[in-house]
Parts: C-alpha cells; sequence; structure tokens
C-alpha cells in the first residue's frame, strides 16, 4: 500500500501575536472549514508536524487537545487523529439528513 503525504499549508510564525498553539489550531480549523481537510482525513502525528512545523511536541499536542475539544478532530486508539465527521463548518456526511430549521411561527 503507498502511503500519500498529506500536504498542509501550515506556519508557525514565533513573532506572531497569537500564541503557537493557536496559530496551529486556528490553521487546521481554516483547513477544515475550507475543504482542504476533507472529514475522516488522518492528520500528522505530533511527533511529525511538531519536527516539520520547528516546534515542540508539546505545542502541536496542545492545538490537537484544543481541536478535539471543538469537535473538530477525533482520535482513534492506536491509529492516529482524524478530522471528525460533522466537525463544526463542514456539511453532514453523505446519508445523513442536513437539519430542519424550525417552522415560522405567524399567524
Amino acid at each position: 500500500m503507498v502511503r500519500q503525504t498529506l500536504e498542509l499549508p501550515l506556519a508557525a510564525d514565533r513573532n506572531g501575536p497569537e500564541p503557537l498553539t493557536s496559530q496551529i489550531a486556528g490553521q487546521l480549523r481554516d483547513a477544515v472549514a475550507d475543504g482542504r481537510l476533507a472529514t475522516g482525513e488522518r492528520l500528522p502525528s505530533t511527533r511529525t508536524l511538531a519536527g516539520l512545523l520547528g516546534v515542540s511536541r508539546t505545542v502541536v499536542t496542545a492545538a490537537y487537545a484544543q481541536l478535539f475539544a471543538e469537535g473538530w478532530v477525533e482520535g482513534r486508539h492506536g491509529s492516529g487523529t482524524f478530522v471528525a465527521d460533522g466537525a463544526p463548518g463542514r456539511p453532514a456526511a453523505r446519508g445523513q439528513p442536513e437539519p430542519v430549521p424550525p417552522p415560522s411561527g405567524g399567524s
């Protein structure tokens, strides 16, 4: 099986106004919301992403933990971290009904 490398347009700016953890979490959130990361797509390990960005693993672990708490990603024991099905900002997965707005009252 050939393993594809996930190319993420992420950057960590040590001189930026935001903490590194917030920068990484925000960029991953944006990538999910605009479709660059699909539902079910596996994210790099914390060790790999930390190495790519030149930050500590603790920074990436904290970013993943924040996204997990917000419902953007999910962990699969022994398999890694994946974009969550139904992540905020993502359309419902196929086969799941779209939410129906409540009827407007007015009579």
